[in-house]
């Protein structure tokens, strides 16, 4: 082999130990940092060791190595099975206007519409941008005809982001002046994969494609609220629905909840939820659904007929599974339609949304025994309160956990996660957060129920791998990153599963490609003693026994 040319990169730091066996990081000198650390031989050396590698394992080859001594220890192969065409990157060549929060992927153009009040909700229609302080739930039902969304307010966990996801539509959130800065008919094009919004229509549109999930051994579904968006999420081909909100369905309906009790007309009530969760369900025949009670906060659904005064902190207030149980009866008219579509032959369970006790667990189930329904229960954990009784909870008969982290992190790190101005320190992978994670993981493994993630933060790919890493039974994520989380997941199994197995074999590997290269050296020698001796010949000697003399 020979080295046709070199790249080095710039080096800063380093790790070492120190003499009582601590890691540490340390700033390398400026002379160290662009140096050429591998020999030239050990390039060589460890370019015949891959090539070794990848012919046995007949795929691209990810190899992570170490150098001790001039000796070369391979620690771990994996093959690469995501290599395609490399993909263009799109460029908008246009005068940027905005910068805010890739709240929801994609490129599209329109007219702007600006949405002070909802009475100016009339004015969309379909393929315009729909420009907004914040997003509602009170406004999913006209989100549905924009190409885009664009906010003032919220990060990636606020409504306009989580709906725009499952749509399918691009979103940019928390740009601070979009409801200041454009105008009523003016075209724009919002790029949602960056943040940005542009001035003019681009000649780039952009869709997420759907692509269906690799097969894992842990469990990769979706989360649907939208019976709207449940042929999209299909498209994944998911183990099943982790999360269907029964707000979708709401959102469609003229009167909150509330006015349904009010009115005596629980019947509609139910009627609604049945005919939502049986069409989102049909597309999922077979696959485990798992349905949450509804979680209503008072600032949510302000155009629906009989919705509340808003709390002082909403976030904080009388929503959840604690509303639910001041309002058994809609509870049961929740259950009872629940029940229905499972009576379809649905694999159907429930789910507590902002569990803080046992005793709510207990109350539930009470209501479902009462009623006479055959439904499993499951449980989000939202609150710290969750976590730190889940020992506790596991005790109760729930089926499955599901982690809400988009809640548990806000009230974990006292952050509001609608509001753009404290986005930089909203984090999932924050490790207050991970240690909470973990902790339920173990503890629902240990008792023998199923865990899960219905979070935002389960289709980020670091936590996906640390997820599967824990020992996670399900991740559910929107239907655009089911099959990149699922190709991440499938790669952590294998590093997991197949690590002793690799090893072994790539000992025999390595074995293989130094006796080769052994022998590559002796045929070299050979060769250059016939050169020596050749070239000798063409000189004559006289050997006498005393000397040798060569003739100048």
């Amino acid at each position: 082999l020979n080295i046709k040319e070199k790249h080095i990169g710039t080096k800063p730091i380093y790790f070492t130990r120190t003499a009582s066996g601590e890691n540490v990081t340390l700033e390398l000198p400026e002379s160290k940092q662009k140096a050429q650390v591998m020999t030239e031989s050990e390039i060589k050396q460890l370019s015949n060791y891959s090539l070794a590698i990848e012919q046995h394992f007949k795929l691209p080859q990810d190899i992570e190595f170490a150098i001790e001594g001039g000796k070369i220890y391979i620690l771990q192969t994996r093959p690469i099975t995501t290599l395609g065409k490399k993909a263009e990157k799109k460029e908008i060549k246009a005068k940027l206007l905005l910068e805010g929060i890739a709240a929801s992927p994609g490129i599209a153009s329109g007219t702007v519409k600006i949405i002070h009040t909802l009475a100016d909700l009339s004015k969309i229609q379909k393929g315009d941008i729909l420009v907004t302080k914040m997003t509602n739930p009170d406004m999913v039902v006209t989100m549905q005809k924009a190409s885009a969304i664009v906010t003032d307010e919220g990060g990636a966990t606020a409504h306009a982001a989580i709906v725009s996801r499952e749509m399918g539509i691009p979103c940019t959130t928390g740009t601070k002046k979009a409801t200041s800065l454009l105008k009523d008919g003016m075209t724009v094009t919002v790029d949602g994969t960056s943040g940005k919004v542009y001035e003019g229509k681009a000649e780039i549109e952009e869709k997420i494609e759907i692509l269906p999930v690799v097969k894992t051994r842990t469990a990769i579904k979706v989360i649907v609220d939208l019976p709207i968006a449940a042929e999209r999420a299909a498209k994944t081909a998911a183990q099943g629905i982790g999360l269907l909100r029964l707000e979708g369905i709401i959102a469609g309906s003229a009167k909150h909840p509330l006015q349904f009790l009010r009115e005596n007309k629980l019947d509609e009530y139910e009627q609604l939820l049945y005919e939502g969760i049986s069409k989102i369900a049909s597309y999922f025949q077979g696959k485990p659904i798992w349905v949450r009670t509804s979680d209503i906060r008072s600032d949510e659904f302000r155009s629906l007929e009989g919705s509340p005064s808003v709390e002082a902190n909403p976030m904080l207030g009388m929503h959840g599974i604690r509303a639910s149980l001041k309002n058994p009866e809609l509870l049961k008219a929740e259950l009872k339609a629940i029940w229905r579509v499972k009576k379809q032959g649905v694999d159907v369970a429930v789910m507590l949304p902002q569990v803080i006790s046992v005793e709510e667990v207990r109350q539930t189930k009470k209501i479902i025994h009462e009623l006479g329904l055959d439904l499993q229960i499951g449980i989000m954990i939202e609150t710290p309160a969750a976590v730190e009784i889940i020992e506790q909870l596991c005790k109760e008969g729930i089926a499955f956990a599901s982690l809400g982290t988009n809640d548990l992190t806000q009230y974990t790190l006292a952050l509001d996660r609608g509001n753009e101005a404290v986005q930089n320190l909203y984090d999932e992978m924050h490790p207050a957060v991970l240690r909470q994670i973990s902790r339920v993981i173990k503890a629902c493994n240990a008792a023998g129920v199923q865990s899960s993630i219905c979070g935002q933060a389960g289709s980020r790919p670091e936590m996906a791998e640390f997820l599967v890493k824990e020992g996670i039974s399900s991740i559910s994520v929107n239907a655009d990153a089911a099959y990149k989380i699922s190709k991440v997941v499938a790669k952590v199994e294998q590093e997991l599963g197949k690590s002793e197995e690799i090893s072994e074999e790539i000992e025999e590997i390595i074995a293989e490609a130094e006796k080769r290269e052994e022998t590559k050296e002796e045929e070299k020698e050979g060769e250059s003693e016939k050169v020596d001796r050749a070239e000798k010949q063409e000189w004559p000697e006289l050997d006498f026994g005393i000397d040798v003399f060569t003739p100048t």
